[in-house]
């Protein structure tokens, strides 16, 4: 049997407004801080703002040069970087306790004090990265797959919609504040992971991160309620030529209910026997092996704060276009009206489960991932649930989600030579 890992968080409010995660790991050789500012491109004014910011943060301060900031991280044990996702930004590092308040004196720097001097450079090479990337015809039909279906939404903020709204970030202004907006301790949920005792960490944080009287960036409930009741209403097939293109790349796509949704458990191992197990998976199995029609085959859940997306991904010789959509057909058919056996179901199972215990073998890994999903809307015993509801996943919970959402109508995205659109 295989065990499972137990995450023993505990949760704070701290006084400066933040909330605290702390996971105690006595083995883990250096700390773990994955720090997430909820919003993400959901509070962004101009489509592609927040990942401006993101791209700028570490980039100089009212005291320190990058050269300078580069220069400190090098001369400490600490590692840090930014991302910025649908739902949220994140500052993640990891340090030696030894380091710890010369390393977070560093990032409350350029968490209070970033100066965006780099901004209209930066403009200048969002630009070319966005085109350069969507000269790649899989790039180009992930792009358009995306920003389609959720509808030049926030959770559509890919490359082609950052590039047409980037002259309306205009102004450093803009930039600065959706910045003095979102960077805000009330905001801050600080995930930690190590061998350190939670007071120590929480009297760090309130050093660093002082409460902050400014106002602070919401999800406007609006947003929300567009997000959520977001649909697709008929079957929709939209192209992009490229006659340079050796191959075609095919994107088909159902919107999901949202990362706390009682389906979570059902579609994640829905997602794992059709294409998400790679080799082991069906699509692979029958598209690629039986027919040879793929190079590359899989599908994909994704889960968000307000909504979810599911979807299948090929990327085929032109001239097979029709008979992959086929097998899309096919394959998806089968999850429908055929409960699956017992053994897949058990395989599937285990590879979720054996994924997971890998992924958190790090405190950096367990310090992320409990910090993602409390963004997203889980409490901690949501997270503790998760193995509960895979485990718990039946034949007959499989075939019903996908009597529930993969008999929608759905979206389908193919880049490839003219001729065959």
């Amino acid at each position: 049997m295989l065990k499972i890992k137990q995450l023993a968080t505990e949760e704070s409010k701290l006084q400066n407004g933040a909330t605290l995660l702390y996971t105690p790991i006595s083995t883990a050789p250096r700390l773990a801080f994955s720090m997430f500012l909820p919003g993400g491109n959901l509070l962004d004014s101009v489509p592609g703002l927040s990942d401006m910011v993101d791209r700028l943060l570490m980039k100089g301060t009212a005291t320190r040069t990058q050269e300078q900031i580069s220069i400190e991280i090098d001369g400490l044990t600490l590692e840090v970087d930014t991302d910025t996702k649908r739902d949220y930004t994140a500052i993640h590092a990891t340090m030696l306790e030894e380091d710890l308040d010369a390393s977070f004196e560093l990032i409350a720097d350029f968490f209070y004090n970033a100066t965006f001097s780099e901004f209209e450079r930066e403009k200048q090479k969002v630009s070319g990265e966005v085109m350069m990337d969507l000269d790649s015809p899989k790039s180009r039909a992930s792009d358009q797959f995306m920003r389609r279906i959720f509808q030049d939404g926030a959770y559509g903020t890919v490359g082609s919609l950052i590039l047409e709204h980037l002259p309306k970030m205009d102004s450093l202004d803009v930039v600065k504040a959706h910045y003095h907006g979102a960077f805000n301790p009330k905001n801050l949920i600080v995930s930690v992971a190590g061998n350190i005792s939670a007071d120590k960490v929480a009297r760090v944080i309130e050093r660093y991160f002082p409460a902050d009287e400014r106002p602070v960036s919401v999800i406007s409930p609006a947003l929300e309620s567009r997000i959520c009741g977001l649909t697709i209403e008929r079957d929709e097939v939209i192209t992009f030529p490229r006659d340079d293109s050796s191959q075609a790349h095919i994107y088909k796509g159902w919107l999901m209910p949202n990362a706390r949704h009682e389906d979570f458990g059902a579609i994640s191992v829905l997602n794992t026997i059709l294409g998400g197990a790679g080799l082991s998976s069906r699509l692979f199995l029958e598209l690629r092996d039986k027919q040879g029609l793929a190079y590359n085959v899989r599908s994909t859940y994704e889960s968000y704060r307000f909504k979810g997306l599911f979807y299948l991904y090929i990327g085929t010789e032109p001239n097979n276009k029709d008979k992959c959509l086929k097998g899309f057909i096919v394959e998806v058919g089968k999850l429908v009206d055929i409960p699956v056996g017992e053994q897949e179901l058990e395989d599937a199972k285990r590879n979720i489960l054996g994924r997971r215990s890998v992924f958190l073998e790090t405190a950096h890994q367990q310090a992320n991932y409990i910090g993602a999903n409390y963004t997203l809307g889980r409490s901690l015993a949501d997270i503790e649930r998760v193995p509960a509801q895979i485990e718990a996943v039946t034949a007959a919970d499989i075939q019903r989600v996908a009597q529930t959402y993969l008999t929608k109508p759905a979206l389908t995205s193919i880049v490839g030579p003219s001729r065959i659109l």
